[in-house]
C-alpha cells in the first residue's frame, strides 16, 4: 500500500473522487480514506498542519495500515527563483535547520508524462512568507522549496524502514509576500475568523495577497498536485 500524507484535505481533495473508497474514518483528528487508485491500494491521510501533527499522523498511519511507501504531499513555498504556481518539486533530500540534519529521500520516480524538478526540501514549523527570508534560506541551504511536514514524516517512517517520497506543488513564488498564515488559520488549515480579523486590522496590505492566494494560488497548486499524484502513484 502507498500512503499519501497531507496536512489538509484541500490540498488533495481532487484525489478523493478518483479513489474507489473501501474505508473512511477519523482517529484523534487524523482523517483517513483508503481505497484503490487504478487498482493500486492507496491510503489518504490528513494529519493537520505542522511538524507535531504530521509526526503523530504518520505514526498512526504506519501502525494501522503498514504502507511500504509514504508520499509526503502538499503545498510548498518556492525558495528558488524561476518556479511558478503549480510547479512540482520532488524532494531528493529534506533538511531540518533546527536539528541541523539532512536526510536523503526516495526520488527514483518513473516518467509519467508530467514535468517536475528534483531538489532539496526545507522543513520549517512556521509559514515562510517574506521574500527576503526566502532568499536567505535558499542561499544558506540550497533547498528549492519549503514545507512544514516532510521532515517529521521521515522521522517516524525511517525508524520503521518505510521509504518517503516528498511531492510539493508550488503555492507561493519566490518574490511573493503573503500573510502569516499561522496567524489566521488553525492547525487543521481552517480559517479562524477571530484571528484573521485581528491580523488584517494590523496588516491591511496583506488582504489582497491573501485573496489572491486563496482564489488563485491554492486552487492552481492543488489542481497540479492532484494531477501529478493521479499519474505517478499507480506507477510506484
Amino acid at each position: 500500500m502507498i500512503a499519501i500524507i497531507c496536512s489538509t484535505l484541500g490540498e488533495i481533495k481532487e484525489i478523493k473522487p478518483s479513489l474507489s473508497k473501501t474505508e473512511e474514518g477519523v482517529w484523534e483528528g487524523i482523517r483517513y480514506i483508503s481505497g484503490k487508485l487504478r487498482e493500486k491500494p492507496v491510503l489518504l491521510g490528513i494529519t493537520g498542519v505542522g511538524i507535531k501533527k504530521a509526526r503523530k499522523g504518520t505514526r498512526f498511519i504506519i501502525e494501522r495500515f503498514k504502507p511500504n511507501l509514504i508520499i509526503s504531499a502538499g503545498f510548498g513555498g518556492a525558495l528558488s527563483p524561476g518556479f511558478k504556481i503549480g510547479d512540482i518539486v520532488i524532494g531528493e533530500w529534506v533538511l531540518s535547520l533546527k536539528k541541523n540534519e539532512k536526510r536523503n529521500l526516495f526520488s527514483d520516480v518513473p516518467n509519467c508524462g508530467y514535468d517536475f524538478k528534483k531538489g532539496g526540501v526545507l522543513t520549517e514549523n512556521r509559514f515562510i512568507s517574506n521574500p527576503r527570508e526566502k532568499k536567505k534560506l535558499f542561499e544558506d541551504t540550497g533547498a528549492l522549496v519549503v514545507d512544514m511536514e516532510t521532515w517529521s514524516v521521515t522521522e517516524v517512517a525511517f525508524e520503521r524502514g518505510v521509504k518517503v517520497l516528498s511531492v510539493r506543488s508550488i503555492s507561493d513564488e519566490y518574490s511573493e509576500t503573503l500573510p502569516d498564515m499561522g496567524s489566521i488559520f488553525n492547525s487543521r488549515g481552517v480559517l479562524d475568523k477571530g484571528k484573521a480579523l485581528t491580523y488584517f486590522v494590523s496588516h491591511p496590505l496583506h488582504i489582497l495577497p491573501y485573496i489572491r492566494y486563496m482564489t488563485f494560488n491554492s486552487k492552481k497548486s492543488s489542481d497540479s498536485l492532484c494531477r501529478f499524484l493521479r499519474k505517478i502513484t499507480p506507477l510506484l
